[in-house]
């Protein structure tokens, strides 16, 4: 007993303790750009009481709502915060926010200064996915998504399925290093059904970046060259056309890009191998993949579209002077010394004179259950 009672003095107890019905728990966090210079926070908290109450489905900002939105404007986000935490009768916690939304003006005025606030405390998760919006990210907040109860989750679900994942410690990678420049998803809350009340998020495509500063919203089906140059590849589909009325869809099940790059006589070029591999999910054509010469004819088409893609993204690279793939790092590995000397610099302004060729293999891994379309007689085929 005696040393059971001389134990007790070095239990710590509860004294810092958190009750959860003190806490207003955020689930995303939205930032936008106000005139005069000033700064819009808006957040995400569930309403605990409201929860148990609905079986299913998506809550609204009024009357059956079981999420509540709150924003204020201030001169500094923590200041924004403050005006917001001064009206709630409990302490925002933000040590569970999944999302982070830019809105469009934020983006494009510069983000490295508002994000610092996000970044300084440890109860900011640095895994937390970040996203932008044409126009307000609180209207993000405020959609009312059917699938989820609130539109924070099904922004998150949205982004990890979409294949470009970008998160709070991701960026300020791309934000920090040379050579890289930063890309955010972008998503729109959209009519769910031309009758519809509710709002569902859509992703519309992906925000290109120089520096800090947003310089153009490219859209997801003009970037489709981008998905082969991610560190995680996520599989997606393409619809291949062969003629006017006959397509098939087919998707890359797997897929990887390997970069080497050339200085020649001060010119800087790359050598771009792609290697993918394709299953056929959908044959809406005659074509009988039985045959070894349409399946060449297939692999042709394939990678006339893939160099297609990857063409089009680099062209949107010279264009906007954007790394969005990371080329100046490929370079910087390769010849270090001429990087740190001549490139590291000016990268941006040197991005237009590159010149690059590319080269793509494509493995058509599956046709299906059957090789040919099942509703088409033999003598078709014939």
């Amino acid at each position: 007993m005696l040393v059971v009672l001389l134990c007790m003095f070095l239990v710590s107890g509860c004294w810092d303790r958190r009750e959860v019905n003190d806490m207003a728990i955020v689930i995303a966090l939205a930032m936008d750009k106000e005139p005069e210079g000033r700064y819009r926070i808006s957040i995400q908290v569930p309403l605990v009481s409201s929860l148990g109450a609905q079986s299913g489905g998506g809550g609204g900002t009024s009357g059956d709502k079981s999420y509540y939105v709150d924003s204020a404007v201030g001169r500094t986000i923590r200041e924004a915060n403050d005006l917001i935490q001064a009206r709630m009768s409990r302490e925002i916690y933000y040590s569970h926010h999944r999302m982070i939304v830019i809105g469009e003006e934020l983006a494009k005025d510069g983000m490295s200064d508002v994000l610092d606030i996000v970044a300084r405390f440890p109860e900011n998760r640095l895994t937390a996915y970040i996203v932008m919006t044409k126009g307000k990210g609180i209207e993000l907040l405020t959609a009312q998504p059917q699938f989820e109860r609130f539109s924070g989750e099904a922004m998150r679900e949205l982004v990890k399925m979409g294949g470009i994942t970008v998160s709070l410690k991701d960026l300020a990678q791309m934000l920090s290093t040379p050579g890289v420049n930063a890309i955010i998803p972008v998503l729109a809350a959209v009519d769910s059904h031309p009758k519809g009340k509710s709002k569902e998020i859509e992703a519309t495509g992906v925000g290109l970046f120089r520096n800090d500063k947003l310089v153009t919203i490219a859209k997801a089906k003009d970037l489709t060259g981008l998905r082969l140059f991610q560190r995680n590849f996520t599989p997606f589909s393409v619809v291949l056309p062969l003629n006017k009325k006959e397509r098939l869809t087919v998707n890359f099940s797997k897929g990887r890009a390997n970069i080497k790059p050339e200085i020649r006589k001060g010119h800087i070029h790359y050598k771009i191998d792609l290697y993918t591999s394709a299953v056929v999910l959908e044959n809406m054509s005659n074509l009988d993949l039985e045959k070894e010469k349409n399946i060449k004819m297939l692999q042709t088409k394939l990678v006339e579209q893939i160099n297609r893609g990857v063409n089009d993204t680099i062209k949107t690279i010279k264009q906007y002077r954007s790394d969005i793939i990371g080329l100046g790092i490929v370079l910087s590995r390769h010849y270090p010394h001429e990087w740190q000397e001549r490139y590291r610099s000016r990268w941006n302004e040197e991005l237009p004179k590159i010149t690059y060729e590319i080269h793509s293999k494509v493995n058509m891994a599956n046709f299906g259950q059957t090789t040919k379309n099942i509703t088409q007689s033999e003598d078709n085929h014939e």
